[in-house]
């Protein structure tokens, strides 16, 4: 089993129920919603409207899992699966039919332990009111992140370092606006993409269009942060890889909780090199696995 989704910072895409609403600049061109609208037909985007469950990645999950445990995943040999969750949807949103689904999310995920969830939000101010009762110190499988554009929304940095979670990450993508000053005091990685996609967005500066790529790269080293550079802005997804000339790709290792022994050895996985050794770099690919079963997704 290979690596199953185009988001180069994980092995597959999991969504448990689809739709959401815009809440800040990153979602102007949001990509969930253009792919819902005009391949599915759903109006599942916006206030008053459905948050289907989805029906056949469910199954999909209990089978990653199965295959985790003897396949190894884009960490390596002996290392859990990566699970982005979720690409048409924000799990913390405040909508009914979300509030109603995360309880059996998180029972799908406390029963999945080869598999590590990647839980992204722009919500991050809601993510303590949508754990679960038994979250604890985090659970071991889970790894929580925020949505950070530009410094309008850094706030949402806060109230993520302030939730207990094996690995807090930010995703600085769409890349909109410097984060000169970003307090990364708790946060074990950041990810970093240009908008892609038609009217996409430029980043940086007129001259130098890398130069808050680069500065976020220069502040992870500093903090002693994972840093993972996705993308430039461009009109697809994952052109533009290399920053200075290099591919820098680095994962974080999740932290130990109270009783537990830590997950991964050393300091983060690195897979950063050369254009030659972007063996997880599928961008020449039109595809992405969930596309052609979108139809089947809804129970």
């Amino acid at each position: 089993m290979g690596k199953e989704t185009l988001v180069a910072w994980t092995d597959h895409t999991f969504n448990a129920w689809m739709g959401c609403t815009k809440i800040s600049e990153g979602c102007r061109h949001c990509y969930a919603e253009t792919f819902t609208k005009n391949r599915m037909g759903k109006k599942i985007w916006g206030p008053g409207t459905d948050r289907p469950k989805t029906k056949e990645p469910w199954r999909n999950v209990v089978k990653w899992n199965r295959e985790a445990a003897t396949t190894p995943g884009i960490l390596g040999e002996g290392q859990p699966h990566l699970v982005f969750t979720g690409s048409l949807m924000d799990w913390a949103e405040d909508h009914a039919q979300a509030e109603s689904l995360r309880p059996e999310l998180f029972a799908l995920i406390r029963e999945c332990p080869h598999l590590h969830f990647q839980m992204l939000t722009k919500r991050a101010d809601r993510i303590a009111d949508c754990l679960p009762p038994d979250w604890g110190d985090g659970y071991p499988n889970v790894w929580l992140g925020t949505s950070i554009e530009d410094m309008r929304v850094g706030h949402r940095a806060d109230s993520l370092r302030e939730i207990p979670a094996v690995v807090r990450f930010i995703s600085y993508e769409p890349a909109l606006g410097p984060l000169d000053g970003l307090d990364l005091t708790g946060i074990d990685w950041v990810i970093y993409g240009g908008e892609s996609g038609p009217g996409h967005r430029p980043e940086g500066t007129p001259d130098d269009p890398k130069a808050w790529a680069r500065s976020m790269g220069l502040a992870c080293d500093a903090a002693g942060v994972a840093y993972f550079h996705k993308q430039s802005a461009a009109a697809r997804t994952e052109m533009g890889i290399e920053l200075d000339g290099k591919i820098v790709r680095k994962f974080p290792t999740p932290r130990p909780r109270r009783g537990d022994l830590p997950q991964f050895k050393g300091q983060y996985v690195d897979i950063t090199g050369g254009v030659e050794s972007a063996a997880y770099v599928r961008g020449l690919r039109d595809d992405d696995d969930d596309e052609p079963k979108a139809q089947q997704w809804l129970a």
